[in-house]
């Protein structure tokens, strides 16, 4: 397994993301369901929706696969980050 980049590709990156992706879904979804939006608007966040769940489904399946991937390797390898400021 080749070793993962924080903020880019290691799992706690993938979380982020997931989570960060459901929030800009609920997002569009709770203004669809409680806001009143002219037409044009509702249509853009209608797109909105479907452009995240498409989102989220890739998400979910990129951390399915690296997880499987880390548990049939039995060992998850990334590269430490250093930082800048103390």
């Amino acid at each position: 397994m080749p070793s993962k980049v924080p903020n880019y590709n290691a799992l706690s990156s993938l979380l982020d993301r997931l989570a960060i992706e459901n929030i800009k879904l609920s997002f569009f979804e709770n203004a669809l369901e409680h806001d009143e939006l002219d037409e044009a608007t509702a249509a853009d966040y209608r797109q909105r929706v479907a452009a995240q769940n498409t989102m989220i489904e890739v998400l979910k399946n990129d951390t399915v696969d690296l997880m499987r991937e880390a548990f049939a390797a039995g060992h998850y390898d990334y590269v430490a980050e250093g930082r800048t400021f103390k």
